[in-house]
């Protein structure tokens, strides 16, 4: 079966000079990171949903010139034995060459053929 694996991370940007700075860099550092062995992996901020108002913001958070970003990880998978084993290629496909950040699966979903 192949299937899409959709990871999030969490990105440290330093001296940055705002919110879209760092998340530029942070996209631009991961994509450098990934490349060109996993160049096929879209790389993009993820969204998290304000708990007051409901409304989905940028996942990014700055303070002092140090910025958190959550990056979203989205690549192919194909040929797994389940979504299990999927999301485990995935996480070890990227983890070892973005060492350091902590990743987790957000979505898997099953390709068609």
């Amino acid at each position: 079966m192949n299937y899409l694996v959709v990871l999030q991370g969490a990105w440290i940007v330093r001296n940055a000079k705002s919110v879209e700075d760092a998340m530029n860099i942070a996209v631009a550092e991961a994509g450098k990171r990934l490349n060109p062995d996993l160049d096929f992996v879209e790389i993009d901020v993820g969204y998290v949903e304000c708990p007051r108002c409901g409304e989905s913001l940028k996942s990014a958070f700055m303070v002092a010139g140090l910025a958190l970003v959550g990056l979203i990880f989205e690549m192919k998978v194909f040929n797994a034995e389940s979504k299990e084993h999927a999301a485990r290629i995935a996480k070890y496909e990227i983890g070892r060459r973005l060492r350091k950040i902590p990743l987790e699966v957000v979505e898997i979903t099953e390709l068609e053929e």
